[in-house]
């Protein structure tokens, strides 16, 4: 229903004017509006009168328009129109077709977790475009707090975030990346115990400070701290200077899928046999206005969660 200045109707009034409006004939127009012409007569008689404008001329050879019905005609459209790109784009959003969704990722979720949720998340809401970037945890925070990205998959920090959410995920397992020429490269499983005389290249804290920490509290759980420190501002640098025979790291076992020549990879268990794991979530604004968001979170947890 439309009101302005005390005039009141309705879209039903508006369709059946430019019904009759391009047809010019009442039984035509009639037929194409499923009722007959007496109806159709009053209902465009009482739109005439309720905006106080003849729309039409009528004599023995038809109807046709008076100056003022094309311009109201011109104005019905683009309001009809407007209605039904409103409701449209309500039903696409109710059903997960419209819109983008911006996701970032650490490189170890990249290489694992993302690409099945992708998938299920395009098979479900196929209208929503997905723009994808790679990044570290802090770059990650930093963005989502300026409402530049909409959802990321991280390594959390140790303390909460303002404004943002995270949605636990599945421990992710933990390997030790060796030169190809290093004793190690020979075993099967190492000990995080055995490694107090190695030099150990991780990420930067600066950079993901969820990861380093992670790693840090691991080796002080072993009892030991690393002999030396090489950092690297990134998961996907890290094996490069593997291969150059810089260190040993400790990283995502995710990181095997990526073919680094002079790079081994060896299962990583604490003193009782039991793998290593960190930690990895899903975070989101705290408040969004994109209706996409939820349906990726719900995404992630029936695929991610439920298979776990």
């Amino acid at each position: 229903m439309l009101s302005q200045n005390g005039i009141t109707m309705d879209l039903r009034q508006l369709r059946q004017f430019v019904v009759l409006a391009t047809e010019l004939n009442y039984r035509k127009a009639a037929e194409r509006l499923n009722m007959t012409q007496p109806p159709l007569s009053i209902a465009i008689k009482r739109l005439e009168s309720d905006i106080g404008v003849q729309l039409f001329e009528r004599d023995r050879l038809g109807v046709r328009l008076t100056m003022a019905g094309g311009v109201f005609l011109s104005e019905a459209k683009r309001l009809l129109d407007g209605a039904d790109a409103a409701i449209k784009a309500t039903r696409d959003a109710d059903q997960g077709r419209v819109g983008s969704l911006r996701v970032c990722s650490v490189p170890s979720a990249s290489l694992e977790l993302l690409p099945g949720l992708l998938h299920r998340f395009a098979a479900n809401f196929p209208s929503v475009r997905l723009h994808l970037s790679s990044g570290s945890t802090v770059g990650i925070l930093g963005e989502l707090q300026r409402g530049e990205l909409d959802a990321a998959f991280l390594v959390p920090p140790s303390s909460g975030v303002p404004g943002i959410e995270l949605l636990a995920l599945p421990r992710q397992d933990l390997v030790l990346a060796v030169p190809s020429t290093h004793p190690l490269a020979r075993r099967d499983t190492v000990k995080l115990s055995e490694l107090g005389e190695e030099t150990l290249v991780t990420l930067a804290h600066s950079d993901s400070p969820g990861f380093a920490g992670e790693v840090m509290a691991l080796c002080r759980s072993e009892g030991f701290y690393p002999k030396a420190l090489q950092e690297s501002s990134h998961a996907l640098i890290t094996l490069p200077l593997i291969a150059a025979g810089l260190g040993v790291a400790i990283v995502p076992k995710a990181s095997r899928r990526i073919a680094v020549d002079h790079v081994s990879f060896v299962s990583l268990t604490d003193s009782d046999n039991q793998a290593l794991t960190y930690p990895l979530a899903l975070a989101t604004p705290s408040k969004s206005g994109n209706p996409a968001v939820p349906w990726f979170v719900d995404t992630a947890r029936d695929l991610l969660l439920r298979r776990s």
